[in-house]
């Protein structure tokens, strides 16, 4: 009987070690790649990135400022209880009664004691109350969180209300009370038309001209509020009428301040973050003893700010709108500015630059090299230096003019490098404004809002794969 041949190698015992160690080294070095990959990637630095937005910067100037007024300071001859009869801020005419100074405190007592069990003989009417809550209900319905500001009208029209109510029961106390009554009271009238004031602070006789460094000194300012119930002196000031809106603000400088304002005819200013533009005035620059004034004449808002002394100011200067980037993720580059005669189109209708090249032995080939170059401009190419070498020489398009690279003009462009695409990419901005630690950029350029940007260009180089 025959038998078959078997197809089967058997394999002996050095050949199964030798695929066994084969197996070994490959996966070996399979393991020692990934490794090394792993050891590299944990190595290697970080690169953050930053993610561009719009934004805007100004160089205004924020000083505080001195209200300079005209301030007629009215004083009693008796001592006593004062009593207003018109709000803080109203204006007022000439010999119009603003307060009485009471020395027997009989009106004031009527007044505390008006719709309680007391014993005066001036009380509030029905129609009074009527007339209080009217206007509180009206408040009430008309109330919107739009139009919050309509409080502070509220708030004027319930104290002018409660104060014309006073003066009715100042009135008829006064008139049951008789003459006896009305020799314990002093009438004191406006000498002159203007708006009232219930303050003093030792600053009313400053002037545009003697207002020091030292007046600034909020921690040493003091004012005295005046209202009715008070008790003063005799020779006490009772309240202050200011007679026309011209009045001035005066502010402090810094000698750099001072020096960006001395080349303006005129400035736009803002009070207190006022909702309303103020517009613009006339100025000017006062030195004294070393320290330097801002002086503003104004005819109006004067009103707005009566009860305030130290007002915030702030000077509008220019302003920049654009994109906003971090100062560390700006970069310069060199770039050469090859005239657009040595540039042309080949076959491919890439734009190139003929290029005499020399070898380190000398030897001389013209080649055709394409380039990046950041912007055409002005007949120029703004191309990357690092296109050519140092001993290229380039050929007009027209082959009848050559020029060594090192005679090219050079010029820095301020740039950023791109981070969209993972890879690091210049790329030109211009640059409107710098200010702390962001600059604004120009956003017409190729540079867009929402693109990312490396954020620190000392961890980076161009063309440098980002992840």
């Amino acid at each position: 009987m025959a038998h078959k041949k078997s197809n089967v190698v058997k394999m002996n015992k050095h050949m199964r070690t030798a695929k066994i160690n084969a197996a070994i080294i490959i996966f070996l070095i399979i393991f020692l790649y990934v490794a090394a990959s792993v050891i590299r990637a944990w190595a290697k630095t970080p690169i953050t990135t930053y993610k561009v937005s719009s934004s805007n910067i100004n160089n205004n100037i924020s000083v505080t400022g001195i209200a300079v007024r005209n301030e007629l300071q009215v004083t009693s001859s008796k001592s006593g209880y004062l009593i207003y009869f018109v709000r803080e801020g109203d204006k007022v005419r000439k010999s119009s009664p603003v307060c009485t100074v009471d020395e027997t405190k009989t009106i004031i007592n009527a007044i505390e004691d008006t719709g309680e069990e007391g014993t005066s003989t001036a009380t509030l009417s029905q129609s009074d109350y009527v007339a209080v809550r009217n206007a509180i209900d009206t408040y009430k319905n008309s109330y919107s969180d739009v139009n919050f500001s309509n409080v502070y009208n509220f708030k004027a029209n319930i104290e002018s209300k409660v104060l014309e109510l006073s003066n009715q029961v100042m009135r008829k106390e006064v008139n049951a009370g008789g003459a006896t009554l009305r020799s314990s009271l002093e009438n004191i009238n406006a000498p002159e038309s203007g708006i009232i004031a219930y303050y003093v602070d030792g600053y009313e006789n400053y002037t545009i001209d003697t207002i020091t460094s030292a007046a600034f000194n909020k921690n040493e300012y003091k004012k005295t509020s005046l209202k009715t119930g008070d008790i003063l002196d005799a020779g006490s000031t009772v309240f202050k009428v200011m007679a026309d809106e011209n009045w001035s603000i005066v502010c402090q400088l810094t000698k750099d301040q001072a020096t960006t304002l001395s080349g303006q005819t005129y400035i736009n200013f803002n009070i207190n973050k006022h909702p309303n533009d103020f517009g613009t005035a006339d100025f000017r620059i006062d030195q004294r003893d070393n320290s330097y004034f801002l002086v503003l004449n104004l005819n109006k808002y004067m009103i707005e700010f009566a009860d305030e002394r130290f007002l915030s100011i702030e000077i509008v200067m220019d302003k920049y709108e654009g994109l906003k980037i971090p100062n560390s993720s700006l970069v310069d580059r060199e770039v050469y500015k090859v005239p657009e005669a040595f540039v042309y189109r080949n076959e491919d209708n890439d734009r190139v630059v003929k290029v005499i090249a020399t070898d380190e032995n000398g030897n001389q080939e013209t080649v055709e090299r394409t380039f990046t170059y950041y912007r055409h401009e002005d007949d120029f190419f703004y191309i990357n230096t690092a296109d050519f070498a140092e001993t290229d020489m380039i050929v007009s398009a027209s082959g009848s003019d050559t020029k060594p690279v090192l005679s090219l003009e050079r010029e820095a462009l301020k740039g950023v490098y791109l981070a969209n695409e993972g890879v690091a990419e210049f790329t030109e901005v211009n640059v409107l404004k710098s200010q702390d630690e962001f600059t604004i950029i120009d956003d017409t350029g190729y540079l867009k809002e929402f693109d990312n940007i490396v954020l620190d260009v000392n961890d980076i180089e161009e063309n440098q794969t980002l992840y």
